[in-house]
This record gives structure tokens, sequence and C-alpha cells, in this order.
């Protein structure tokens, strides 16, 4: 892996290989990375800008070779498979939104009002262009929270196998963050959403201070630190600002 020179005449063919080296470590361990690589990904005829931008991110990871997730024990009797979703409305180059998840498993900790602290492990993350219209920040939220979901059941029925064989409850899933809308084609997936939570597949859904999201470093360029944090430590601080209540 090196930086790209914008004035070589390979330098496509080089923004392109270096990309895919970049995406590949990303993709394993450092969710870091995923921003910017799934970015570059999208650009079909760099500029001088896009070179500088991925030569960034190159060198960031260049420089950082030893980071990387690190996994520790967990209590599985008392786990949860944390799901937390984020999109980002029309902030790519031709306008598209933004979406990303990053899926925990961890133990709660440290209980207070409208507050707790998570420990435990990165599982998955993402962060890929919508590849549908959105006409709203909420639109984006939802597909973003869609996409999540999708993976984080699959994850949960499959731990669901494993805790069976232990003789352990069934890990609970929660996700985090949604909203409401008027909108008939965003109702589909609020009520895909809803079936989910009556049937009990989804155990809990809250809303979280925003500065308290790790998977707002996989929709922005400048997002906060709670993914650094989560990783440095594999400990987060969350701060709750609703959740849904069971009727």
């Amino acid at each position: 892996m090196t930086t790209i020179d914008p004035k070589a005449i390979d330098r496509h063919q080089r923004y392109v290989e270096e990309r895919a080296r970049a995406s590949y470590i990303a993709s394993i361990a450092q969710p870091e990375a995923s921003f910017d690589v799934s970015v570059a990904a999208q650009v079909q005829t760099p500029e001088d800008k896009d070179y500088a931008i991925l030569n960034k991110r190159l060198q960031w990871q260049m420089d950082h070779q030893l980071r990387g997730l690190t996994y520790k024990p967990i209590d599985l009797a008392t786990a949860k498979l944390m799901v937390f979703t984020d999109g980002s409305f029309a902030n790519n180059k031709d306008l598209s939104s933004q979406l990303g998840f990053v899926i925990t498993l961890v133990n709660e900790t440290n209980h207070k009002e409208k507050q707790f602290e998570i420990s435990g492990n990165i599982v998955h993350w993402s962060s890929t262009k919508c590849k549908r219209v959105t006409r709203s920040v909420l639109a984006s939220e939802i597909y973003g929270m869609a996409n999540g979901f999708d993976i984080g059941i699959s994850l949960a029925m499959t731990m669901k196998i494993i805790t069976e064989r232990l003789n352990l409850p069934p890990i609970p899933l929660i996700v985090f963050k949604l909203g409401t809308t008027k909108e008939k084609r965003l109702m589909i997936d609020i009520m895909a959403l809803r079936q989910s939570y009556e049937k009990r597949e989804i155990t809990d859904i809250r809303w979280i201070n925003g500065a308290d999201n790790p998977a707002d470093a996989m929709t922005k360029a400048s997002p906060n630190r709670a993914l650094e944090r989560f990783i440095d430590t594999n400990s987060l601080t969350i701060r709750v600002e609703g959740y849904v209540q069971r009727s």
C-alpha cells in the first residue's frame, strides 16, 4: 500500500488498486476507514480532490498498521446484540445518501437515569451508498436502520442456535434510531420493523444522543469520536433520549 502520485501517467489504475487494498483492510480490521473507501469506490473518474482524499486515508492506514479490533470476553448469559444505525442525507458527490451501521455484542453496565455503558466487541459494520432515492433526512435514517436490522436479525438467529446448545437465553436484539413519517414508500420499511418489534424479534428500540452513535463514522467524513472510543477501550457510554414503549 502506497499513496498515489496524482500526476503519474497510471494514476487512474493506481487509484483503483490502492482503493481495493484500503477497502480490504477496512472491511476486516479498520471500520474507521470504511466511509472514505466507500466514497472512493463511487468515483468513476478521479479528480485531484479525489486523489487527495484517498491519499489521506491511505496515509492514515500506513501510519496505523497495528490499529485494529481487540476482542474481549463477555458474559453471553446477559449479552445483547446492539445495532447502531445512521444515514447521512445527500452528502455524496451525486447527492445520494450514505447509509451505515455498526453491530456490537456487548454487556450493559453502570445503569443510570437515561444513561448506561456498554462493554464488548464489534462484530460487523457497513458503509454503503443508498441505491434508493431519498427525499428527506428521515428517509436516509430509515433506510440505514432497515439495512442494519437485516444483518442484525441474521446474526441474532445464528446466535440463537448457539445459545440454545449452551442452554443460555436468546441474546436480545436492540436497534438504535427511528422516526415517524407519512411518506408511503417509507411506511413499508417502518411496518416491517414494527412487525418484527411486535413479534419480539427486536427486543428494544432506543433513540440515543448523536455524539454517542458509533455508526456516525460510517456516514460522515468528520464524524463524532464514538467509534474511535469504542475501538480504543471496547466500551462506550450511551445517553438515551427516548425509547419505544410496548403497548
